[in-house]
């Protein structure tokens, strides 16, 4: 016959020998997922898609006022923070529009921009386009000036409109009344336009 001492000392047994299965099958699927872990993060080093000190947020707006009271906001798909340059916010897929002065649109669009807090100033690159009323304006690069209500565009500067097209070394657009000026580098030099 089982006495009781053998009885509850193979009761014991049989618990620990599960506890101790329980345990290593946990610890080998643990292993699995820190290798998984490792891969992924050594994946993300390699293709430098986390960058240190870096913050990242999505669908950001930001919002600026003139002397007037007159808005020039501005949206990003994404927005890249930087506790090393904290004065400046990177914005990828922007979009900045303000009313002028007649009360129809002024629409920017580029792939890039840096916002700069302080200042309040705006660098666009990569793909920039200006819409209003009148017409587009496109160019390599496009500075938002807030201090004085001036969009400054250089490198192949574009207008176009119904009736014609013009190219410049460079433009400069007021965001208040919408007029439109364009220069080239070289006083010798002259602003090409043709009919459409």
């Amino acid at each position: 016959m089982i006495t009781k001492r053998t009885k509850s000392n193979f009761f014991l047994f049989i618990v620990i020998t599960i506890a101790v299965i329980f345990y290593f099958y946990n610890i080998s699927q643990n292993k699995g997922s820190i290798k998984i872990e490792k891969q992924q993060s050594n994946e993300i080093k390699n293709n430098n898609l986390i960058e240190k000190n870096i913050t990242k947020f999505t669908n950001v707006e930001y919002k600026t006022s003139d002397d007037a009271g007159r808005e020039y906001i501005t949206k990003g798909k994404e927005a890249y923070l930087n506790k090393d340059q904290p004065n400046l916010i990177r914005l990828e897929n922007v979009q900045s529009f303000t009313k002028l002065k007649d009360g129809s649109t002024l629409n920017v669009q580029a792939n890039k921009a840096n916002y700069y807090k302080k200042s309040k100033n705006i660098k666009y690159y990569n793909n920039v386009r200006i819409l209003n009323k009148d017409g587009k304006i496109t160019a390599d690069v496009a500075n938002f000036l807030a201090d004085k209500n001036l969009i400054r565009l250089e490198k192949n500067v574009i207008y176009t409109d119904n009736k014609n097209t013009v190219k410049g070394d460079i433009a400069e657009l007021n965001t208040v009344n919408n007029d439109l000026k364009i220069f080239m580098f070289k006083k010798n030099d002259k602003v090409y336009g043709k009919r459409n």
